[in-house]
């Protein structure tokens, strides 16, 4: 089994797109690209503008060979209704997203669910509610958790952790559940024993505004239990590389992980990349330019829309 991160915070962007490849498929989850509309009171720097540039180049070239494409829920870091990336890329493809209609909040259930689904209509060549589903396509099997809360508050909404195993190892995709502050969080884990977890860590940088303490704590502490479920690799990125101090903040996991010889990393040093933090140096980057980003149509309608 191949895993290539495409798209996440420590290369340069939001996002948790990734490229998962067994021997006889090819499943892309969720292949969108978006940029914190504020930091710091600061609009978007023209680094992180050209960095999305980039990589949305390199994801919809990925999508061409793709055979299946996974949605786990309607943030628009997750999903992209035609802002920046095209809905071409669903062509033809076996498309799997969470349910539009039930565990889901308002917004994603009667705005952007429902946009989403307009925007590529006709596309795919099946489109599935994937919501605790398991199938198999050839040799590989793919497995969708029942929906889990995204993070501590539930008003937030709700993801499907995906689980793709090639009868040689297993991948699980945690998508946006914040570190796993609740234990709910760890329950498709547990069932699934992957040897690789892509989880997405903490809202760290929002403590004290979104993120109270405790649920902080309890995250750190689940994401300890994860390590020890028998991985051998962690590829923690996404939320939590929003904060500049993400390596403070995941000492613990980082110390446990050492001890029982699990490799945790990020998206960027599982490649073999430094890693590129943008969003979190913003205010860095207007010092050293503070020149206005040329922010092309698309992206600049993706960040009207709201972040996430």
């Amino acid at each position: 089994m191949k895993i290539t991160p495409i798209a996440f915070e420590s290369l340069g962007v939001r996002s948790q797109a990734t490229l998962i490849e067994t021997k006889d498929l090819r499943v892309l989850v969720d292949p969108a690209i978006s940029l914190a509309p504020r930091r710091y009171n600061l609009p978007p720097h023209q680094r992180e503008v050209g960095r999305l540039t980039e990589l949305a180049k390199v994801l919809v070239d990925v999508t061409k060979d793709v055979d299946v494409i996974i949605v786990s829920h309607y943030h628009y870091d997750h999903h992209d209704p035609g802002y920046v990336i095209p809905t071409d890329i669903y062509k033809n493809k076996l498309v799997f997203i969470k349910d539009p209609q039930n565990m889901i909040n308002n917004s994603q259930k009667y705005r952007r669910a429902p946009r989403f689904l307009r925007s590529i209509k006709d596309k795919p060549s099946k489109i599935e509610i994937a919501d605790g589903k398991t199938l198999e396509l050839g040799r590989t099997t793919i497995s969708f958790s029942p929906a889990v809360p995204h993070g501590a508050d539930e008003r937030l909404g709700y993801v499907i952790q995906v689980a793709i195993s090639d009868k040689d190892s297993t991948v699980l995709f945690t998508s946006d559940i914040e570190g796993a502050p609740k234990d709910v969080h760890l329950k498709f884990t547990k069932e699934k024993m992957p040897k690789t977890i892509i989880i997405d860590g903490p809202l760290s940088y929002l403590l004290g505004r979104v993120l109270k303490e405790e649920e902080l704590e309890k995250s750190i502490r689940n994401m300890e239990e994860i390590v020890k479920n028998g991985l051998e690799t962690v590829i923690i990125d996404h939320h939590v590389l929003r904060d500049i101090n993400y390596a403070e903040v995941l000492k613990p996991v980082y110390d446990i992980a050492k001890d029982l010889g699990v490799r945790v990393t990020t998206a960027a040093e599982y490649l073999n990349l430094e890693p590129l933090i943008l969003e979190a140096r913003r205010k860095e980057l207007f010092k050293e330019d503070n020149r206005p980003a040329r922010i092309p149509r698309g992206l600049a309608n993706l960040l009207s829309a709201g972040e996430g």
